[in-house]
């Protein structure tokens, strides 16, 4: 086989008319006036990628080229990768079906692979790790609380009245801790971190605070969130995330950031818990209540007074965001159906 082109010299822009004879797995590259210019084993030649309407080059070992006069000529025992990009201008239908396919795949992948994982994760982590993350997230809100107002005496009664209803579910008392704060930002909110530390706003309890068994019924909500490990799950998707969108556009500083800073902390209160998970959480508050001899009732006077935000809080858009119970009416009509 004879091929003609141009032969550029190694390291240097000269080059030359010239032309390949390949016989039995050996290449000859010799100049028009009859010069030897190179002669090697084809096993030892590079071919350039397939460019559809480009001629295809050749590289030899000492870095010289050879570039073909004939546009279409095809290189023997070429590589199929060498080849996609011709296929795919060939084959334009199959590029619009992976145009289509790769949005679907992504959601997919985020909104169903992610949190399906992060669940069996999210059982695995030790509590060392889940006190990391929780001191890290009291770091990031300490911007939001003050010191409580509400009464030590009344503290007392409430953390009581919690730890003795622990004790009746069989449930390890040891890994909560529960905390008052004062907070004009969050105003009656009440949430959970990993570890088990459950934090209450003055708002809330003040809201609650001639209901004790509805005030219970918001506790123990956020121990549905503890026992079935939602915080983490959520911190652990966004990781996941993260790390997708990392390698989309390279964002390495933010994921980094995200991993070992006060990410942690921003995911994981900033982020609302899923219908789901709320939900989740609901049916374990009702179903501890009822197991102790209280009314699901008192969960749902909870709901209606204590969660569902008045009109200045609706304008909000910063709490609309930070809120930890998203679909409030809804999740109460749930609640009633139970």
């Amino acid at each position: 086989m004879e091929i003609e082109g141009v032969f550029y010299f190694s390291n240097s822009s000269k080059s030359c008319p010239a032309k390949i004879n390949i016989k039995s797995g050996h290449i000859k590259v010799i100049s028009f006036d009859g010069n030897l210019l190179l002669e090697t084993n084809k096993d030892y030649i590079r071919q350039d990628f397939v460019v559809p309407g480009l001629p295809t080059s050749i590289r030899f070992p000492n870095s010289s080229s050879f570039v073909p006069n004939d546009k279409y000529f095809k290189w023997p025992a070429e590589s199929f990768l060498l080849n996609i990009p011709e296929r795919l201008m060939n084959n334009l239908s199959s590029v619009v079906v992976i145009m289509l396919l790769c949005p679907l795949l992504l959601w997919f992948i985020i909104f169903k692979t992610v949190p399906a994982f992060a669940g069996n994760i999210a059982e695995l982590i030790p509590e060392a790790p889940k006190a990391t993350i929780s001191e890290r997230s009291l770091y990031f809100l300490g911007d939001y609380f003050l010191e409580s107002d509400i009464d030590s005496m009344k503290r007392k009664e409430i953390e009581t009245l919690f730890f003795e209803t622990l004790n009746k579910l069989n449930v390890n008392k040891e890994r909560y801790k529960l905390l008052f704060f004062k907070s004009e930002s969050l105003g009656a909110n009440a949430f959970a971190l990993p570890d088990g530390t459950i934090i209450l706003t003055d708002a809330m309890v003040n809201k609650l605070l001639t209901n004790p068994n509805a005030l219970l019924a918001i506790l123990l909500h956020e121990v549905g969130h503890v026992e079935n490990n939602h915080g983490l799950e959520l911190i652990i998707q966004s990781l996941g995330i993260g790390i997708i969108f990392t390698y989309l556009v390279g964002d390495v500083q933010g994921l980094t950031e995200l991993i070992t800073g006060s990410g942690i902390g921003i995911s994981l209160v900033q982020t609302s818990f899923s219908r789901e998970m709320e939900i989740e959480a609901d049916k374990y508050s009702i179903n501890s209540l009822e197991s102790i001899g209280i009314s699901k009732k008192e969960f749902i006077h909870a709901m209606e007074v204590a969660l569902v935000k008045d009109g200045a809080e609706n304008n909000n858009l910063f709490l609309e965001f930070l809120s930890t119970h998203p679909h409030t009416e809804k999740r109460i009509e749930l609640a009633k159906e139970l």
